[in-house]
């Protein structure tokens, strides 16, 4: 029986989602808690890598199980085991056929900044820039994004390795919460490092520092290393992974 498993986990103590040789991973942790419990040595896939430090609200991965016990079942033993910043949400019984990444439509990342005073208990989870922004710039420019578009400037991808770098922005907005302001990613696929990217390139038009003019131009020239830019993974959450068309939330 296939298992698809909605997962939460806080990326702090981790050094990504992918198996390492140096560092411990999220997968290490939970192929490893899903072994003990039906006792033969199972790998997951999940529907993405997350990079270390970046957190998730809802990874999506899938597994076959060989015990007989019920999605339930499954959820109880294995929240029982996993560390505390760790926490299954959902399991559901999939097909065969079911794969947690070729089958995802697409995804919504946010990403966390506070603009107020420094917070030292947040420090982890969200960017402490500590300082105003121009919200109105940082909104007229993302919508530069939205839209399909060669996001070749804005991933670190190499061509070799991902010649098409071509991807469908579906929506990017800002959310003001107070002093803490979110943005919200929705596409059907985000490249290495393109949310984290994209969100420094708003940060430095907020502060005046960058053009939305300029930011049009790195867009449509579509080259290497021309966007320097890139906020730090603290502020980053996977929050959900789409597996229907998507449809404006």
């Amino acid at each position: 029986m296939r298992y698809k498993v909605v997962l939460a986990y806080d990326g702090t103590n981790y050094c990504g989602w992918q198996v390492q040789p140096n560092g411990i991973s999220i997968q290490h942790v939970v192929e490893d808690v899903i072994s003990s419990i039906q006792k033969v040595e199972t790998h997951i896939e999940a529907s993405g890598r997350t990079d270390a430090k970046v957190h998730a609200k809802g990874q999506v991965f899938h597994f076959d199980g060989h015990v007989n016990m019920t999605c339930e079942q499954w959820l109880k033993a294995m929240n029982a085991k996993l560390p505390e910043d760790m926490l299954v949400k959902e399991v559901t019984e999939v097909e065969d056929s079911f794969h947690s990444r070729f089958d995802a439509k697409w995804k919504n990342y946010d990403y966390y900044i506070n603009l107020g005073e420094y917070d030292p208990f947040e420090r982890n989870h969200v960017l402490q820039l500590c300082r105003p922004l121009d919200l109105d710039k940082m909104r007229e420019c993302a919508k530069c994004f939205i839209g399909s578009h060669d996001f070749t400037a804005f991933n670190a991808n190499s061509l070799q390795e991902r010649p098409n770098q071509v991807r469908n922005i579906y929506d990017l907005w800002i959310e003001e919460r107070g002093q803490i302001i979110v943005l919200h990613f929705y596409g059907e696929g985000f490249l290495r490092y393109m949310v984290r990217m994209i969100t420094q390139t708003l940060i430095e038009v907020g502060k005046g520092r960058l053009s939305i003019e300029k930011v049009q131009e790195l867009l449509q020239q579509a080259k290497k290393h021309s966007a320097p830019y890139n906020a730090s993974a603290v502020g980053l959450y996977l929050v959900k992974v789409g597996y229907e068309d998507y449809k404006e939330e």
